[in-house]
C-alpha cells in the first residue's frame, strides 16, 4: 500500500510540475504579447494583424499554424504585399525562404518561373496597376511598351522601349490590379516614378509599324495637345 501511495504521489507531483510549466509558459508569451502590444500603442498610428513566420521557413515548406503565428504590426512599417490573412496562405508551399520573425509577403510564394532576367544595362521597376495606367490587354513578358506622361491636356512621351519583365496573369481585359515589371534605363527611372507617383503615367501597346528599328516607339509625335487647343506637335511647322 505504502509503494502505491508513493507511486500515486509521485505521478501527482509529476503531473502538477508540468501543469504549471505550461501555466508559466503561457504567462510569459502573454506578458510578451502584452508588452508587444503597448509599444505598439505608444509608437501610435494604424495597426493591421500580419501573418508571421514562427521560426525559419524553408522553400518547400508548406504553411501551416506551426510554423507561423498572426501578429500586430503597425500598417506603415508593414513590407509590400504583406500576408494579412493565415486562411489565404495555410496549405501552400514557400517558395522563398522567410527568417523567423519576419512577415511573409506575395514574394515568398513567387512561383520560380515568374523570376525575371534583367538586362545588363538596364534595372527591373515595378509599377503598381490601377485602372488609369491603361495596361493593354494580354500585355505579357517579352511585349514592348511605350510611356507617356498625361498632364495639363498635354501628352509626352516618357519612354518609347518599355519591355515588360512580367505581369499579372489571368483575365483578357485590361488589366486593373497588381503590378507590373519592366526593364528601364536608368536614366529614365526618376520620370517614370515620378509620373507613377502623381498618377499621369499611362502606357501604349504600339503596333509593329509604330516601333523603330532600334525597337522602341518613334519619337514623333512626344506631345500633343489637348482636344481644341491650337498648339501643333514639336517638330511640326505651325503657320
Amino acid at each position: 500500500m505504502r509503494r502505491r501511495y508513493r507511486l500515486v504521489a509521485s505521478g501527482a507531483c509529476a503531473l502538477l510540475a508540468t501543469a504549471l510549466c505550461l501555466a508559466y509558459g503561457q504567462q510569459v508569451r502573454e506578458e510578451v504579447e502584452r508588452e508587444r502590444t503597448e509599444a505598439l500603442e505608444r509608437y501610435g498610428g494604424e495597426v493591421v494583424t500580419l501573418v508571421v513566420a514562427a521560426r525559419g521557413i524553408e522553400a518547400g515548406e508548406v504553411v501551416d499554424r506551426t510554423n507561423v503565428v498572426e501578429r500586430d504590426w503597425l500598417a506603415d512599417l508593414a513590407p509590400a504585399g504583406a500576408v494579412t490573412d493565415l486562411d489565404d496562405v495555410a496549405g501552400t508551399e514557400v517558395s522563398v525562404p522567410v527568417a523567423e520573425g519576419v512577415p511573409l509577403t506575395g514574394l515568398n510564394f513567387r512561383d520560380e518561373t515568374e523570376v525575371v532576367e534583367v538586362p545588363a544595362d538596364q534595372v527591373a521597376l515595378t509599377v503598381p496597376i490601377d485602372g488609369g495606367l491603361g495596361v493593354p490587354p494580354g500585355t505579357g513578358p517579352g511585349d514592348v511598351l511605350a510611356a507617356y506622361k498625361v498632364s495639363e491636356g498635354a501628352v509626352r512621351l516618357l519612354v518609347g522601349d518599355l519591355r515588360v519583365l512580367s505581369a499579372p496573369q489571368g483575365g483578357t481585359g485590361v488589366l486593373s490590379s497588381g503590378s507590373l515589371t519592366v526593364a528601364v534605363s536608368p536614366e529614365d527611372v526618376p520620370a517614370m516614378l515620378a509620373a507613377s507617383e502623381e498618377g499621369s503615367l499611362r502606357l501604349a501597346l504600339p503596333g509593329s509599324d509604330a516601333i523603330s528599328s532600334e525597337g522602341g516607339v518613334q519619337e514623333t509625335p512626344t506631345n500633343v495637345p489637348a482636344e481644341g487647343q491650337g498648339e501643333v506637335n514639336e517638330g511640326d511647322g505651325g503657320e
